[in-house]
């Protein structure tokens, strides 16, 4: 899987050179032990960008080894709140169940296809942000074409669908979380694509927690061709990141996998990120931190806090 160059170039670091002393083998000797310095001391962390990156705190993911200082509270999975948020849907990863009581309609609130569109009340909350901030860049055309579909709403758009490419099988469809929407405008094609709503959306739409799910250059990743139109809630923080690297959604999953835990600095607040496959049903959460869980449906949960 591909990720951002700077995460995994080594950095260089540059030869110290000085000036010729009096006797030429003490230079020699100094000059050569430089030189054995800078390349001897390289290590595994000089693969670890420090520019903009988040900082791995460990790589390990059992309960066995100590996570953060902060997460010092054995919690059941049974007692704890999935908000699905970064719970990965695709088409080999399915969708069990939805809190269908999180619903809200978006009418009259954000311009709609239909007046019946019902989203997660988060994602709505960010749904207008963003319009709000569309409307003040003089983009006042865009509106909601799809939010929530049920499980039943989906089998009928998969049978009567065109081209299955751009159609999620029964199950595998994000809009079965509530937490994505299909946005178009009224100036332009059903597609959207090469237009200015359309590259507006992609480069705002991270600052209020959500991203683009299928980009143009992402479709051996994702498997679905290029939806400019098709926005997906997962919170600010992991926007944030997310748009920093270039990464979709299955990649910053598998990036959480393989490092386990890290923190970032995200507008001046701390973050503390963990990915954690629990055992016997138990997982470490921050006991006096404001914090966030959500399954990765990949037998993992992520749990993000902040202070």
């Amino acid at each position: 899987m591909a990720y951002s160059r700077q995460q995994y170039q080594t950095r260089r670091r540059r030869k110290r050179r000085r000036p010729l002393k009096v006797f030429f083998y003490v230079t020699l000797l100094f000059a050569t032990f430089l030189i054995g310095h800078a390349f001897g001391s390289r290590s595994s962390t000089d693969s670890v960008p420090t520019a903009h990156f988040p900082y791995s705190a460990t790589s390990t993911n059992t309960l066995d080894n100590f996570i953060f200082p902060h997460f010092t509270a054995q919690v059941p999975i049974t007692e704890i709140t999935d908000t699905q948020y970064l719970k990965l849907v695709n088409r080999d990863r399915a969708v069990a169940m939805t809190n269908y009581s999180q619903l809200v309609t978006a009418w009259p609130d954000i311009p709609v296809r239909a007046t019946y569109i019902q989203i997660h009340e988060t994602a709505m909350h960010a749904m207008l942000r963003l319009f709000e901030a569309a409307e003040r860049a003089n983009i006042d055309n865009l509106f909601i074409t799809s939010g929530f579909r049920s499980y039943d709403e989906q089998s009928r758009l998969y049978e009567n669908a065109a081209n299955s490419a751009y159609v999620m099988r029964p199950g595998h469809s994000e809009h079965q979380l509530g937490l994505a929407a299909d946005i178009l405008s009224t100036n332009s094609t059903a597609e959207m694509i090469g237009t200015q709503e359309a590259q507006w959306l992609a480069e705002n739409a991270p600052q209020f927690g959500l991203i683009l799910r299928y980009p143009y250059d992402k479709h051996d990743i994702t498997n679905v061709p290029y939806e400019p139109w098709h926005f997906r809630y997962v919170g600010r923080v992991h926007a944030w990141i997310m748009g920093q690297y270039g990464f979709v959604l299955e990649e910053y999953i598998e990036f959480l996998q393989e490092h386990g835990n890290y923190t970032t600095t995200f507008e001046n607040q701390a973050f503390y990120i963990s990915y954690q496959k629990p055992r016997n049903g138990i997982l470490f959460v921050p006991e006096h931190l404001d914090f966030t869980v959500s399954s990765a449906n990949t037998g993992g949960y992520i749990v993000t806090a902040w202070e």
